[in-house]
């Protein structure tokens, strides 16, 4: 009866362990963190959903890499456009923003503007997140 007690904690503890890293964001799907420059960042949103974004202008590579540093939470957005990644989309390079507040463009989360691809092409869009991962050469 006690090898039965002991096997079923050892059970018990072993799928806890098992869920606890599946749902801690640390499997993140590669797709979801395609790129195409060697000078890249991943952001997390509010859902803890990540995808990869890349800036051309050097200026908002320093806001993303202090955000690494500082862990804050702020506005991440561009304009939507289709791209082959698990998601479907990315924020275009061209004028990635990083942003307190967000006047012009539509707030969402990565995995609803996912979910809506066709209402959200061509839309400006920012996504409350955190830098969790920056990339350069």
């Amino acid at each position: 009866m006690k090898r039965l007690y002991v096997a079923v904690a050892v059970i018990i503890v072993a799928v806890l362990v098992a869920a606890a890293f599946f749902f801690s964001g640390k499997n993140v799907d590669p797709r979801a963190l395609k790129h195409e420059t060697n000078r890249w960042a991943v952001i997390e949103d509010v859902n803890g959903d990540q995808i990869a974004v890349e800036t051309i202008r050097n200026e908002t590579w320093a806001e993303l890499v202090r955000l690494r540093q500082n862990g804050s939470r702020l506005w991440v957005g561009s304009f939507v456009e289709a791209y082959d990644n698990l998601w479907g989309f990315r924020f275009s390079p061209g004028n990635l923003t990083v942003a307190e507040v967000t006047a012009e463009g539509l707030q969402a989360n990565i995995k609803y503007i996912s979910a809506n691809l066709a209402n959200w092409m061509g839309q400006l869009a920012y996504v409350s997140a955190r830098v969790v991962d920056v990339h350069s050469p």
